[in-house]
């Protein structure tokens, strides 16, 4: 297998949360009152309903795997060390679709297959932060 990826993380207000819980190994959504949902990523206000009645919850950290792409390229300097690295859509048990890297497999299709039971991890970024990631669950 290849290096984990670093990838550069430049978060918003809004998730202010979510990445103090990700230094904790802790995986937050936010999940709005109003229409009793979760939704990813990070914003003030429910994208559902239009609630601002929102409140932050610890997630299962269980997902499945959507969609991926196996990059063998990349211009972003800091993760050329980890070609190739696998990006991932995962639908978390919650509900929403998160962004994310796949780890602690091999970045070939045959051992990556749609609807894989994934569970959170979490590794380092390259400014230090702590960001979650995903691998195969068991």
């Amino acid at each position: 297998m290849t290096q984990t990826p670093r990838p550069v993380v430049s978060p918003s207000p809004d998730a202010a949360i979510f990445w103090d819980a990700a230094s904790r190994q802790e995986l937050m959504l936010p999940f709005c009152r109003g229409c009793r949902c979760h939704f990813f990523y990070p914003r003030s206000v429910c994208p559902s309903c239009g609630s601002r009645d929102l409140e932050w919850v610890r997630a299962s950290g269980h997902a499945e795997l959507y969609s991926f792409c196996i990059h063998h390229h990349t211009g972003i300097r800091e993760l050329r060390e980890a070609v190739p690295f696998v990006t991932a859509l995962v639908t978390l048990r919650e509900g929403p679709r998160m962004m994310t890297y796949l780890v602690g497999v091999k970045p070939e299709p045959q051992a990556i297959q749609c609807g894989m039971p994934l569970e959170v991890t979490f590794i380092e970024a390259a400014d230090g932060r702590t960001i979650p990631a995903f691998k195969p669950r068991g």
